[in-house]
């Protein structure tokens, strides 16, 4: 397998992963069942959906850039910055739901691929000049 293939093939794994928790923005009981919580009320409601909603985007993002090169740096920029600012924002704290560990594991591993992406694309990069 190619560094370009092994790229493709963890930049679709993450867009993927995005895309999952884009289901939420079906309904509220998704939302629930997604984050382990009780959605108080309507505004909180929408927020979270709209949140889903860009999930969406941005796994499709990740999936463009899988099947393009064009795109393929954008998507692993702005996957990293997707993943980064939750992991800052949720930092090591104990007193998140057991739900919102699992995300922050999750969302390791995620910036795991992501980095590895990248110096395989890196690689490729090199390797064909």
């Amino acid at each position: 397998m190619t560094t370009n293939r092994i790229a493709r093939a963890l930049l679709a794994s993450v867009g993927v992963a995005h895309l999952l928790p884009a289901t939420a923005v079906l309904s509220r009981d998704r939302l629930e069942r997604a984050y382990g919580v009780t959605v108080p009320d309507a505004d909180t409601e929408l927020l979270l959906r709209h949140r889903a909603t860009f999930f969406g985007l941005l796994g499709t993002a990740l999936l463009a850039g899988a099947a393009d090169e064009r795109y393929r740096r954008p998507a692993l920029a702005a996957g990293a910055v997707s993943v980064c600012s939750f992991l800052a924002l949720a930092g090591p704290s104990d007193t998140l739901s057991p739900q919102l560990r699992r995300v922050r594991q999750v969302d390791v591993a995620l910036l795991a691929a992501l980095v590895a992406a990248a110096g395989y694309e890196a690689l490729g990069s090199r390797a064909a000049t």
